[in-house]
């Protein structure tokens, strides 16, 4: 009999508490939902790239290799990273700024310093080999730095 009293009193006591809690937050609207914030601007998805490598001299494995993107409307070419032949890579942020001068036969890249030029042979008016579909869009480049001494390679356009 102790049990039923017992449990009579216990249901009593839980129909009053959610009586209670109905009572106060049943009639109120739910919050309005937040705003979410703007979603960040990514970069054009069609942002032109460049990747030069350059190989040593007995073999042809790549002894040095660049990758740059070129600022919509703009000339200079903004350094992404640098690739040796061990496998270090160096990436930079900020990404320093390469002068591009088609004026010049053949076009060419300077780096910041000028320590390092980067000879466009194949992006020239008049190329002999300019970048074909058949080529993989790769044309003939050469660099030029007292680092690397003078390096034949060959460079491509990407879009993105």
């Amino acid at each position: 009999m102790r049990t039923r009293v017992a449990a009579g009193i216990g249901a009593a006591l839980t129909a009053a508490v959610l009586i209670g809690v109905l009572a106060r937050y049943g009639g109120q609207q739910p919050p309005p939902p937040r705003e979410a914030a703007p979603a960040p601007v990514p970069r054009s998805a069609v942002e032109p790239r460049l990747y030069c490598e350059f190989y040593n001299f007995a073999s042809r494995t790549p002894r040095v290799g660049f990758y740059f993107t070129a600022p919509a409307g703009g000339t200079d070419y903004a350094q992404i990273f640098q690739r040796e032949t061990d496998g270090e890579q160096t990436i930079f942020d900020p990404r320093p700024t390469w002068s591009y001068d088609r004026a010049g036969e053949p076009p060419t890249l300077h780096s910041p310093d000028g320590a390092i030029t980067i000879n466009l042979y194949g992006d020239a008016k008049n190329a002999t080999r300019p970048a074909s579909a058949a080529s993989g869009g790769w044309f003939e480049a050469g660099l030029r730095s007292v680092q690397y001494l003078n390096l034949e390679g060959q460079c491509r356009r990407t879009a993105t």
